[in-house]
């Protein structure tokens, strides 16, 4: 590349015009680049970038980057293997044209992934494309001194499908960029995998502390992209943290722990989890796959089912099926007198007048405004349901001496009383009942509602609106 052509992509892409870089990858055949100035944290979705960005920021002062002298800190430690160090060559006539920048430190993790060590050699060492790229990338920093991201493919058939490559200038007392800092990430080649699945995948240590985790992961648990590396597992699904401690006991070779239903919340929402693990050991470490499955919509599905074949459609009461589930645990052996059960059949007088002289949604009316009187003073424990018609039924748990059920009666006569009913409230609503006794009149349910149900017809042979209990 001619100098005037390394002077224009470096003006293109001080300006923000990527289009000559594009052109440059695509007569490659290669993907271009995304190069993004001063980027963002999210934009980096590495937790090594995000660190470097943040320690870089906060020794600027103003809009001048650190002096030379700061660069040191960045290669060592936590960034040794990820960092690249390189620094202005002066010629001997002054001059300090494009490729001048020589590599000084080269990350070991990086040479292991490009397969050598550039140390000592030029950025336009690389062949190609890339190697131009790269030199008209450090010719714009020049320019423009500011951090600078670029994601890019690699410049060798690898199992990484991209860099990303994070580049922080150092200034002299002149103000001229004489050294760079570059943190250059390979995409995870596990990461890569992970985010082609549609299910949300996390890989974690046996501390509950994430190692990798991919796009579907963090839309799923409301992360920012690129941030749920090195999250405790504990601000994400702390319920999550004892299916990890459980199965670290249990690891031999490859394992598979199955699979389990999670409840949490994210955002104030309560969600719910299906969760595959399995897990292994790497040098003696626990690490965990955890495969997520969002079946909060399934879940409220089923239960919505559930509730539609226990649930009487037009009183939102339990309906017969209902009724029979709920009344298992009153059928208990009874263990005190007082574990028995008093049975109510409650029948609307005068109904089918009602829906003769004022239609069927007058009655329906009617049925929705008894069903809401007698549920607001029953108790937690009693169980409620429209038996068909315009018929009702109530288990009243512990009621076994005809004065309480008496006082119940009186109670769901007095609720229906209160409320205005029928069409504009022209025509009353009375309650014929029929009350008998569990054990007392019978050791199954059939026989209990069988006497109650004589009973109701003496309530409405005497002329309705009353209540008739079996006699001992």
């Amino acid at each position: 590349m001619n100098e005037e052509g390394y002077q224009s992509l470096v003006e293109a892409i001080v300006g923000e015009d990527f289009s000559l870089v594009g052109s440059l990858f695509m007569s490659a055949q290669a993907r271009p680049p995304v190069v993004i100035w001063a980027p963002r944290l999210e934009v980096l979705r590495s937790p090594i970038l995000e660190r470097l960005l943040d320690k870089w920021s906060a020794l600027v002062v103003g809009l001048r980057p650190p002096p030379p002298d700061k660069a040191a800190a960045f290669i060592e430690r936590e960034f040794a293997e990820w960092t690249m160090q390189l620094d202005l060559e002066r010629r001997a006539d002054g001059d300090t044209g494009p490729g001048d920048f020589v590599y000084r430190y080269y990350g070991a993790g990086i040479a292991r992934q490009y397969g050598r060590d550039m140390t000592g050699l030029r950025p336009d060492a690389f062949a190609g494309h890339i190697g131009r790229f790269f030199s008209v990338v450090y010719g714009a920093v020049m320019r423009r001194p500011e951090p600078v991201f670029t994601e890019h493919e690699p410049p060798a058939a690898v199992l990484v499908r991209s860099w990303r490559r994070l580049v922080l200038p150092f200034c002299d007392a002149d103000g001229q960029v004489v050294r760079f800092v570059v943190g250059n990430i390979p995409e995870s080649p596990v990461g890569t995998l992970l985010d082609v699945m549609h299910d949300a995948a996390l890989v974690t240590d046996g501390e509950g502390r994430v190692r990798l985790g991919n796009i579907a992961a963090a839309t799923l648990l409301g992360a920012p992209p690129g941030r749920l590396v090195g999250c405790s597992i504990d601000g994400l699904v702390p319920e999550l943290r004892p299916l990890i401690a459980e199965a670290s006991g249990e690891i031999e070779g490859v394992s598979a722990f199955g699979r389990r239903e999670v409840n949490f919340v994210r955002d104030g929402q309560p969600l719910v989890l299906d969760v595959s693990i399995g897990g292994t050991r790497v040098a003696g470490e626990p690490l965990f796959v955890l495969v997520l499955r969002d079946q909060t919509e399934r879940v409220a599905r089923e239960r919505s089912l559930a509730l539609e074949v226990t649930r009487d459609p037009l009183t939102g009461i339990l309906n017969r099926r209902g009724f029979h589930e709920r009344l298992a645990a009153l059928l208990l052996p009874q263990r005190r007198r007082s574990d028995g059960f008093a049975l109510l059949v409650i029948d609307v007088d005068a109904f089918k007048h009602l829906n003769d002289r004022h239609g069927h949604a007058a009655g329906d009316t009617v049925l929705q405004m008894v069903a809401a009187c007698v549920s607001q003073v029953l108790r937690s424990e009693d169980v409620f349901a429209r038996w068909g018609g315009d018929e009702f039924v109530v288990a009243l748990g512990g009621v076994t001496e005809p004065l309480e059920l008496m006082a119940a009666a009186e109670k769901i006569r007095r609720a229906v009383d209160r409320e205005p009913s029928g069409p504009k409230a022209v025509m009353p609503v009375r309650l014929s009942m029929g009350g008998a006794f569990h054990p007392l009149h019978g050791r199954d349910f059939e026989s209990v509602f069988g006497a109650a149900d004589k009973a109701l017809y003496a309530a409405k042979a005497r002329g309705g609106n009353c209540l008739e209990i079996v006699a001992g």
